[in-house]
């Protein structure tokens, strides 16, 4: 089956179905040596293996408003995070990619494992390298915060400006992502990305850069420099593929996204 037309659930539930979701793979996955402490934790919950999961209303409830507490706790986490998540301390943008201090994504050490930080990044995003090299062929920078140190905000009109001197060998793209689902907003356009392939149909500044829009309506005259949010909240995010030198050593400094007024 070809799904490139078809849309299909992906994303995890925030509520009481995430336990039963829970259920089901505890049902057919291997149980390794890091999961047992939680594999007795779910037990107490009813969860598993072999036997039937068959929550009471009561437990129902307390499950939904745990999952419910658990995405409020991950989004004040995202609105609050540490100064290491900035790649640039003078620019508001955090790596997708936050490896642990061993620079892997295990986020176990000798004496602990760092629960807070795992679940930071599994919960926007899924694939991950083993080990996190110094240089990357790529790099997920994402905007935080505006210029001003202000959270970007639903509804609100926002541009940046794409020098000419992008630091990639392949290309660059502009995603612009649902911040309270981590995931694609979809509107009529379909048009989630816009990249250095779509230069020529793009209106430019006079010394060849580029200026993009993200708003729920697109500004007069550059619909073809915006990305729809759809009055989601977004979470804009640079995709640099084939990296180069300039934006491993920090030299290439991104400008931030400035709110329009």
């Amino acid at each position: 089956m070809d799904p490139i037309n078809k849309r299909y659930p992906t994303l995890p539930f925030f509520d009481e179905r995430h336990f039963q979701n829970l259920y089901d793979i505890v049902s057919v996955e291997p149980v390794k040596e890091q999961d047992k402490v939680m594999m007795g934790m779910l037990k107490s919950l009813g969860i598993e293996k072999g036997k039937p999961f068959a929550p009471d209303a009561i437990t129902k409830k307390a499950m939904r408003q745990g999952a419910i507490d658990a995405w409020y706790y991950v989004q004040h986490w995202y609105d609050n995070p540490p100064k290491r998540f900035f790649f640039w301390s003078n620019r508001h943008y955090a790596s997708l990619l936050q490896s642990d201090a061993n620079k892997r994504f295990s986020f176990t050490y000798d004496d602990s494992i760092d629960i807070t930080a795992r679940a930071a990044q599994y919960v926007w995003c899924t694939y991950v390298p083993k080990v996190l090299s110094d240089t990357p062929a790529n790099w997920y920078l994402a905007a935080m915060d505006d210029a001003d140190g202000n959270k970007l905000e639903a509804g609100k009109l926002y541009k940046v400006t794409v020098p000419t001197n992008m630091p990639v060998k392949q290309f660059w793209a502009l995603t612009v992502y649902d911040r309270a689902t981590f995931s694609f907003i979809y509107t009529p356009s379909s048009r989630t990305t816009l990249s250095s392939y779509d230069m020529d149909k793009m209106k430019k500044n006079s010394d060849g850069s580029v200026t993009l829009y993200v708003d729920p309506k697109a500004p007069k005259g550059f619909e073809e420099n915006w990305i729809p949010t759809a009055g989601k909240r977004p979470l804009p995010t640079f995709r640099y593929y084939g990296a180069t030198k300039e934006l491993h050593n920090k030299t290439f400094v991104m400008p931030d996204f400035t709110l329009v007024k």
